[in-house]
């Protein structure tokens, strides 16, 4: 990793993932991809701690001289910090959130492709502030579009306030069932219901909703339905509810 980056972009990450194993699934893909950030990230922290050490002469009072060289204030790139660990912080942070949501994106890209859609013909990205936007039949000639939000780790409730007014279905990779309460499920039930979309989650989230429902879906069903919207201009309505158990 260069010397002068926080981290290595979310398409390189994401091909260093494929490039070993170009045949995972869609979460599997997300899981070891977002785990090969959390890698670099670790790698900079220590990066960083080594290229400190490397300046110190360690006297015996080790102890003394580190603390007070972590808490010194510094300069970095023109921007002063007040300490060291509060420079790492800042710029790992500042370049994690938008890689971790670039790599969620990139995912879902991938298994659009994966059955047979192609960009700029039958799916687009990042137009009218919505994540991806699927086209019957296809983007030069078509009759119905479907808005599709992208959310990554975490609900939060910028999900819902996404889908009210950019997206007509959405897709995550939740890794936190609690965010799925009685009342989240409904918000989301009702404006799927209104868009025509649906809730598309892990199947460990799906499993763990507490109560009957008609728009959530595991996510890797996600491909095969934009596929069938392409087709058809329609998605197929779930047919079993609400404790979906793949095998």
């Amino acid at each position: 990793m260069p010397i002068n980056r926080t981290m290595p972009s979310a398409l390189e990450i994401f091909n260093e993932v494929l490039e070993v194993n170009p045949n995972l699934d869609l979460n599997l893909l997300h899981a070891k991809t977002f785990e090969t950030m959390l890698k670099y990230r670790s790698i900079y922290y220590e990066k960083r701690v080594d290229e400190l050490l490397e300046e110190l002469k360690l006297p015996d009072n080790i102890h003394l001289i580190v603390k007070h060289k972590l808490l010194e204030p510094i300069i970095v790139e023109g921007k002063e910090y007040s300490n060291f660990m509060e420079e790492v912080s800042r710029r790992v942070s500042q370049a994690f959130q938008p890689i971790s949501g670039h790599i969620a994106e990139l995912c879902v890209q991938r298994e659009l492709e994966k059955f047979g859609l192609k960009k700029d013909m039958h799916f687009t990205r990042r137009e009218e502030r919505t994540d991806f936007t699927v086209y019957y039949p296809n983007l030069d000639s078509f009759v119905a579009k479907h808005r599709i939000e992208v959310k990554n780790v975490s609900l939060r409730e910028r999900g819902a306030r996404g889908l009210a007014f950019d997206g007509d279905s959405l897709i995550g990779f939740f890794d936190q069932p609690s965010e799925f309460t009685e009342s989240n499920v409904k918000v989301f039930e009702d404006l799927c219901k209104k868009t025509g979309g649906y809730c598309y989650v892990p199947t460990n989230i799906l499993n763990s909703i507490p109560l009957k429902t008609t728009r959530f879906k595991p996510n890797t069903s996600f491909g095969q339905d934009m596929a069938t919207f392409v087709k058809t201009g329609k998605i197929k309505a779930v047919s079993r509810n609400p404790r979906y158990t793949q095998k």
